[in-house]
């Protein structure tokens, strides 16, 4: 790290120890502080730079972005890169379209509308979707697509065949439509965190040597790569993200609009504090807890299949998240006959258990043929993890027996007197 910021900051003469002791003694003037960052971001950026290597991303520290607001706070800024036209004090909106799988960042899914942007929404990302959708939208100037690494909702893990095919097409289609390419937003912020015998593969890391032909370039032309240190790293209370990209136009409209949407600065030692988590979390501290989530899951589908024992039939069933400790969990629409959507599975939930979890319209699930979708979460304690199934066996037991269909239909009338929710899911386009 300390080679980076030399190499970044330091003058001909001076050695590491020599940087070293300037960062360390020099004191920060107020005027130095800029929007969204502290103004004396080098060593953030030189740290940053260090991990963004580790995951195979190539950058420099002065490629790297320092974004208040965690990860929206860098998603916001390349919305705007992308979907808006600045012409001195004119401003316009020229909208655009974000390819996305379902079970994306749910907090993203507003964030391309501030700009006119919309989403449209695959069951899975893969290079064969990812290049149908290029082509029914061919023309459209303004075009992104979000590749997670750990899909948000059912914890699929991007691996490197499928980070290669998204690639492949990505890079074979912009050097045929160089005047409308298509950009990439990598949300690498669950780097490592693997429940599985999988590995990720960050998607800004791949270059056409990777795929067997150099002149296809690199992906890190293509894509902001963002990583936090509130989701593997265990520090939420770092409400910042790092972000690079090697293009730099891109660059330079990023630099612009995250001064422009800043609201707040980001003191030097919380920038510090979160690069250091970064790049000084043990390893193996990240594998005893992805220990951790794996035996929570282990457990919690062993609680499953004793209340489906009881029910009779698969009641409650749970797809095997490969990272991230999100709880993917399905529900047998025979148990909740009546309902019509995962909302009015959570509201059953809400009011018969006791149980909050997200419904998966927020992720872009629409589909009900194999059933209502909910988010729960693995970092719990045992001891939370047994009264959530306890409560989950009661509402079983309540819902099977001859009072189930009336418990739904007051859970469904409870929940349409706090919101329109039929207009709601109405209004619901992705």
């Amino acid at each position: 790290m300390l080679d980076l910021l030399t190499e970044h900051i330091g003058r001909a003469d001076e050695t590491p120890r020599d940087v070293l002791n300037y960062v360390t003694s020099r004191t920060h003037k107020l005027g130095a502080y800029r929007g969204g960052t502290s103004g004396y971001d080098d060593e953030a950026q030189a740290f940053a730079a260090a991990h963004f290597h580790s995951c195979g991303i190539p950058t420099r520290p002065s490629q790297v972005m320092i974004f208040a607001g965690g990860a929206k706070g860098a998603f916001a800024a390349f919305f705007a890169a992308l979907m808006t036209r600045r012409d001195h004090d004119q401003l316009h909106h020229a909208g655009g379209v974000m390819l996305a799988p379902a079970g994306y960042y749910q907090s993203l899914r507003l964030i391309p509308a501030l700009f006119g942007g919309s989403i449209d929404v695959v069951p899975h990302l893969t290079g064969t979707s990812v290049r149908a959708w290029l082509y029914s939208t061919a023309g459209h100037p303004h075009r992104c697509i979000y590749v997670p690494l750990v899909n948000n909702f059912s914890g699929e893990v991007l691996t490197t065949p499928r980070a290669r095919a998204i690639a492949r097409t990505v890079l074979r289609y912009n050097a045929r439509h160089p005047r409308t390419p298509v950009y990439v937003l990598a949300d690498d912020v669950y780097v490592d965190s693997y429940l599985d015998d999988v590995q990720g593969h960050p998607i800004g890391s791949i270059t056409g040597e990777d795929l067997q032909n150099p002149r296809l370039g690199a992906m890190s032309d293509w894509t902001l790569s963002v990583v936090t240190a509130s989701k593997t790293f265990a520090l939420p209370t770092s409400r910042i993200s790092f972000a690079t990209t090697t293009n730099p136009r891109l660059l330079q409209a990023l630099a612009h609009y995250r001064t422009v949407l800043a609201q707040g600065r980001v003191p030097q030692v919380t920038e510090l504090t979160a690069a250091a988590a970064l790049c000084l979390t043990p390893p193996s501290w990240v594998a005893d807890w992805n220990r951790r989530y794996r035996r929570r899951l282990d457990d919690l589908s062993s609680r499953l299949d004793e209340i489906n024992a009881v029910a009779g039939f698969p009641a409650l069933t749970i797809g095997r998240p490969q990272g991230g400790w999100y709880l993917p969990l399905r529900i047998n629409p025979k148990l909740m006959p009546g309902a019509t959507s995962s909302m009015d599975a959570f509201s059953v939930l809400l009011h018969a258990a006791r149980v909050a979890l997200l419904p998966g319209e927020l992720f872009g699930y629409r589909d009900y043929a194999n059933g209502y979708v909910l988010r729960g979460t693995l970092a719990v304690s045992p001891d939370d993890l047994a009264r959530f199934t306890a409560a989950l066996k009661a509402t079983v037991v309540k819902l099977i027996g001859p009072d189930g269909p009336e418990q739904v239909e007051l859970a469904k009338r409870r929940a349409r007197q706090v919101a329109d929710v039929d207009a709601i899911l109405a209004s619901c386009t992705y």
